[in-house]
């Protein structure tokens, strides 16, 4: 009879744990863009609004690995906005032909609340080699 209770709540344990991790094939998280605003030392938006001086439509951005990253213009945020990928941890924004700013990521794993899959962030960033706060909404001041 012991051994019985012993097998029953194994069973109804495990049973638990697998119903909790039941999501797990259909969870992919994909890490929110990065959005990247640059502004003088005033505070103006130097890409959007009447004190910009670069055009979003010249702006490049590569990655360390040479690859051209696509990226959108969100003009109701006033930003430039990417997504990052752990193959590549630097990127290069080219606002003009003299003006190119470097952003760098260390990256890391957490865990997602509704599933149990791991997914990728950033643990860290640097704007040309000076360390920022590690948010989605980068601002760079020029």
């Amino acid at each position: 009879m012991k051994r019985a209770g012993i097998i029953l709540t194994f069973i109804v344990l495990l049973a638990v744990n697998l119903q909790n991790c039941q999501t797990c094939d259909d969870c992919q998280v994909t890490p929110p863009a990065k959005e990247v605003k640059v502004v003088n030392s005033s505070g103006d938006n130097l890409i959007f609004g009447a004190t910009a001086v670069y055009n979003p439509d010249n702006i490049v951005i590569k990655n360390n690995l040479g690859e051209t990253v696509e990226f959108f213009t969100n003009t109701a945020n006033g930003t430039i906005d990417f997504g990052f990928t752990i193959t590549a941890d630097t990127y290069s924004i080219k606002l003009n032909a003299s003006n190119t700013e470097t952003i760098k990521f260390t990256y890391g794993k957490d865990k997602n609340i509704d599933c149990c899959n791991e997914f990728d962030v950033t643990k860290t960033t640097t704007i040309n080699g000076k360390l920022v706060s590690n948010d989605d909404k980068i601002t760079i001041v020029k």
